[in-house]
């Protein structure tokens, strides 16, 4: 993973150089630019921001932290990126859902693209292409549409229950066991096998290493050192870059395996239905 050995060799060879030619220039790109002031935050470092405070595994519970010291609305600074932290539900209806128009869009990261998640809504910017996804997803679970859900939920709550009853050592693996399920259900209609059903692990895998890379505090190494993904296999520093490689691989299967499942079981269902 990026935070190996050789990763954080190479991002020490080139970062002082990469901070005092991009912090030099700052001035003079932002001259005559004036700006509202930033909500509360942290003190940044020069050069480095609030990188250092941060739990880049865990950052939520930083953001907890500052949370109860700067309010519900913070600003912080990750090397060169100004990065705003909402750290309430309230806060965030109130921007995100109501004033979806101005501020639903999504911020870059560097990491979606070369670990093959450019495909997902959650990471996409806003666009036409967005707003019909996000249309859709409204009118399919609205309160009154996913009451038909419920049953299977429930199901799957009950199967849940039971695994944590035979196996609690291993609770973290049953519950995402059932967000998966509850997910294969609704959107391919998949019946999991209750324990390690090979779809849920393909999903975990594929999660476990893509999406933990789509936050600011990751992203931001490959934003500023973009040859990372160049560099040979042998070289220090190339882990992020075989790591880029597997997520795509496991992104693309956890696209295709499922859409294929639904061609093969309305294929069945077709041909149960015209013998």
């Amino acid at each position: 993973m990026v935070t190996s050995v050789d990763g954080r060799l190479a991002l020490l060879a080139v970062l002082p150089l990469s901070f005092v030619v991009v912090n030099a220039l700052k001035p003079f790109l932002r001259k005559g630019q004036h700006k509202l002031p930033f909500p509360p935050g942290p003190i940044p470092l020069p050069l480095l921001g609030n990188i250092l405070s941060i739990d880049t595994k865990q950052p939520w519970l930083t953001y907890t932290q500052w949370g109860a010291a700067y309010g519900d609305l913070i600003f912080a600074r990750i090397l060169d990126q100004e990065v705003v932290v909402i750290n309430s539900q309230h806060v965030a209806q109130a921007l995100m859902d109501k004033r979806s128009r101005i501020y639903a869009d999504r911020p870059y990261l560097a990491t979606v693209e070369p670990f093959g998640w450019s495909y997902s809504m959650a990471f996409a910017r806003y666009s036409d292409e967005w707003r019909l996804s996000r249309r859709i997803v409204h009118q399919t679970f609205r309160p009154d549409s996913a009451l038909k859900f419920r049953p299977m939920q429930i199901r799957r709550a009950r199967e849940m229950i039971v695994n944590l009853i035979d196996d609690p050592q291993h609770y973290h693996a049953h519950f995402a066991t059932f967000s998966s399920s509850v997910t294969m259900s609704v959107v391919y209609d998949y019946e999991i096998v209750a324990r390690d059903d090979p779809l849920v692990h393909l999903v975990i895998n594929a999660m476990d290493i893509g999406v933990v890379m789509m936050t600011p505090e990751r992203a931001m190494i490959l934003k500023m050192f973009p040859f990372l993904l160049n560099l040979p296999d042998w070289c220090p520093g190339s882990s992020i870059k075989r790591d880029a490689r597997i997520s795509t691989n496991l992104s693309k299967e956890m696209v295709n395996v499922p859409f294929d499942y639904v061609k093969q079981h309305m294929v069945r269902i077709y041909s149960s239905r015209h013998c």
